[in-house]
């Protein structure tokens, strides 16, 4: 009898412990959300829509001449194995999958980016850079509101992004690398400076949303101390996409189209600054003499001495007398 009750006794024991085992890795189970289960068969089934979204970009971007489609149209449950698709575990429901992620640089997309791309409300990242992508992006994209990365240059787009894709990328959440014209309709900022009263005082900047910058300076040769002559030094560079759509939008939000095209004091040997700015082919002017203009102008014009303080020289020359307006 003794041996039988340790018997049971064993029994019990081994059964509770595995009872207890058993739950607490049911209990990890549960609390396994966004990394691959291995308490059970996984959930690699991603929401039919976003199914729908990749499908359709695979469709409208000639998806069978792609240099790499690996996987793509699999069964439903393959579509984070598809190439340049990643995804993570949701937490709701039974754990499933979303798409986090699209990697599709350099592999031959051609067409458009459709519009179901918006239905993937989880994307964190899309790279579709150096394609032969065109069209105008869909407003639908401005629905991807947890995008952090949109990697869009190299490619024939037209318009401008979507404008509430600009408008997080202007507050710094969206971090966007594409050719300054889907960021900006602003194509050119000439900005001339010029004190009167001085010999060698005159500057001249030129920059281009190419990313392309000219700085003409007056300069004094000063061969001898009385030498009067000057020349014009003029400075070749670049400066960058991210820099030039930036000052695009500090000049469009600090209202340069709408200010008067003329400001002046009643003095005599004070400084000259104009400021030129060509916006979808119409070119603004305003004048501003002796500081006359108000506080949001001479934001702008600090900003674009800034910029153009920044840039990368490629080559610097000179000329006898720098151009002007």
């Amino acid at each position: 009898m003794i041996l039988s009750l340790k018997a049971v006794i064993g029994c019990f024991v081994i059964v509770s412990l595995g009872a207890a085992l058993g739950a607490r890795a049911q209990d990890n189970c549960a609390a396994s959300t966004k990394i691959e289960s291995t308490c059970g068969p996984p959930n690699k089934s991603i929401p039919p829509e976003e199914r729908q979204a990749l499908i359709a970009l695979y469709n409208a971007t000639g998806g069978p001449q792609w240099k790499d489609n690996s996987g793509w149209l699999g069964e439903p449950g393959t579509e984070c194995e598809w190439h340049g698709v990643g995804c993570f575990h949701t937490e709701q429901g039974a754990g499933g999958r979303t798409v986090d992620s699209i990697s599709l640089g350099q592999n031959n997309l051609v067409g458009t980016i459709p519009p179901e791309v918006g239905q993937l409300q989880n994307l964190s990242s899309l790279d579709l850079s150096e394609n032969n992508l065109t069209g105008m992006i869909s407003p639908e994209l401005g629905k991807l509101t947890k995008l952090e990365w949109l990697t869009l240059f190299g490619n024939h787009f037209t318009g401008l992004l979507p404008q509430l894709l600009i408008k997080r990328w202007l507050a710094g959440p969206l971090w966007i690398a594409a050719e300054t014209p889907l960021l900006t309709n602003i194509s050119k900022i000439d900005y001339e400076w010029n004190a009167s009263a001085l010999l060698c005082a005159r500057r001249r900047i030129v920059m281009s949303s190419d990313q392309k910058v000219v700085v003409y300076t007056t300069r004094c040769r000063n061969a001898t101390p009385r030498d009067r002559t000057t020349y014009c030094e003029v400075k070749e560079g670049e400066i960058t996409w991210r820099g030039f759509a930036t000052l695009a939008w500090v000049i469009e939000k600090s209202g340069f189209f709408d200010l008067p095209s003329e400001y002046w004091r009643n003095v005599t040997d004070a400084a000259f600054a104009k400021t030129r700015v060509t916006r979808a082919g119409t070119t603004k002017e305003v004048s501003n003499y002796a500081g006359a203009g108000p506080l949001a102008l001479w934001t702008m014009e600090r900003a674009i001495e800034g910029l153009a303080s920044e840039i990368e020289v490629k080559q610097t020359t000179r000329r006898k007398k720098c151009p002007s307006w």
